[in-house]
């Protein structure tokens, strides 16, 4: 296709309205550590999700509305500037003019939760673009797009929300190494519940980063112990063994709360769902708030461990069945 269009030829090729979409992402382990350059497992949760449509405006900027912000884009509050850049790299990308464009966003993904919200709204913002001016987007484009947008909402990125959240297959990754996507097929449920507080993910980062500076030592055994596990539940989830996942899990948030990314609320919500028959249950996301996950071995299992961490302080919950998480 002629990237050299005139503005005339774009309006008349473009769709009358663009949508894109993308849901959330799970990690199962690995988190902070997947930072430093060890493995982290997540997963495509589909419960919930963001659409966006794009069009042309009728105004001479870009008109944003979504929950936080309905006006011009450039007036747009500071934690939307992930937006503008991805809007501005996208145009520029696919060599399109910066004509004005009207853009909504509708989002069921529980904000600030570490469930990759901020991802899924770049990745759904460029699919929406790309059906609007029927585009081609490489892979690499939306994930290099989307990572930059990343930078500027969590000053720091392991480049994994990007990936699993334009994805719909779970994903072992490691920065340093090509990511490995597979199928979960697990004969058990993952329940996943908010804890109703919102997570600190560039907090937790930062924090974990100075404690890294001052316990060197620590840090680094905690982070290579975190990446040990995460092999061991990928060879876990291969065969089918999800008591030992199930342990690893909850290893894992041991370590987590070791670093200090924890809080007395998750702690809570973890400790109700091992009380309630849980496999393994830890934090997952950058921490301070945010989501909690456990493992059951069967639907019932999963609805007795959605009611006790409901007790234990969680606003909602879902359960997943990850026979059929791909």
């Amino acid at each position: 296709m002629d990237l050299k269009k005139s503005n005339a030829q774009l309006t008349e090729t473009s769709s009358q309205i663009g949508t894109g979409y993308a849901h959330s992402k799970i990690i199962l382990m690995g988190e902070h550590s997947v930072v430093y350059d060890y493995p982290a497992i997540a997963l495509p949760f589909t419960s919930v999700g963001i659409t966006v449509h794009v069009q042309h405006s009728s105004s001479s900027d870009h008109q944003i509305d979504c929950q936080y912000f309905k006006g011009p884009l450039n007036q747009a509050p500071k934690h939307l500037d992930n937006l503008k850049k991805a809007l501005s790299l996208t145009l520029s990308s696919l060599h399109i003019p910066q004509t004005p464009l009207a853009i909504t966003i509708h989002s069921t993904i529980p904000q600030e939760r570490g469930m990759g919200s901020s991802a899924a709204v770049i990745v759904a913002l460029i699919r929406a673009l790309s059906h609007f001016y029927q585009r081609n987007v490489t892979d690499y484009q939306l994930q290099l797009i989307t990572n930059q947008a990343e930078v500027i909402a969590h000053e720091s990125t392991s480049g994994i929300d990007s990936l699993i959240t334009a994805s719909n297959h779970a994903i072992i990754y490691q920065k340093s190494q090509t990511p490995r996507f597979f199928q979960m097929n697990l004969n058990a449920y993952l329940v996943v519940a908010d804890s109703g507080m919102a997570g600190k993910t560039s907090q937790a980062v930062s924090q974990v980063a100075q404690l890294k500076k001052t316990k060197p030592e620590f840090c680094q055994t905690t982070m290579k112990t975190i990446g040990h596990y995460v092999r061991q539940a990928y060879h876990a989830i291969h065969d089918q063994d999800i008591v030992q996942l199930g342990r690893l899990m909850s290893y894992n948030h041991y370590y987590l709360n070791q670093l200090g990314v924890s809080n007395r609320k998750i702690d809570q919500i973890v400790n109700a769902a091992w009380l309630a028959g849980s496999l393994g249950a830890k934090l997952t996301g950058g921490g301070l708030g945010g989501c909690v996950i456990a493992l059951a071995q069967d639907y019932t299992q999963a609805t007795a461990i959605e009611e006790a961490m409901q007790a234990a302080g969680a606003s909602q919950t879902w359960a997943l069945d990850l026979a059929l998480a791909h």
